[in-house]
């Protein structure tokens, strides 16, 4: 794996980390966010096998490419995908606005990429 793919990774995954899970007891999106986060490793895994996709993403980050996802590709991805989209995004005074937001558009590049490389 090539440097800068090395480093777009643990970037993504730095991403991920910092994207918390509320606790049940407050929160009426906790499956669903839970199930996003999940859904973001199982992706960040299949990127580390994917050299395409990491190329792709670092694409997509610059801005280079009008990509959408890909509605023909897998099964897999496109419940991943429909998931994604269908989580309620935060907004207004939100205390972890500026770690959820970045893991969540890293998530779409990501299946993006993922949906036209695998």
């Amino acid at each position: 794996m090539a440097v800068e793919a090395k480093e777009l990774l643990a970037e993504l995954h730095g991403l991920r980390d910092r994207m918390p899970v509320p606790q049940p007891t407050w929160h009426p999106y906790v499956a669903q966010i839970a199930e996003c986060r999940a859904d973001l490793a199982r992706a960040l895994d299949l990127a580390a096998k994917h050299q395409g996709a990491l190329g792709l993403v670092a694409t997509l980050i610059e801005g280079g490419s009008g990509l959408g996802f890909d509605p023909e590709a897998s099964a897999d991805l496109t419940a991943a995908w429909e998931r994604l989209e269908a989580l309620p995004l935060p907004s207004g005074r939100h205390p972890y606005l500026e770690d959820i937001l970045p893991a969540l558009d890293a998530h779409r590049l990501l299946l993006v990429a993922l949906s036209h490389t695998m």
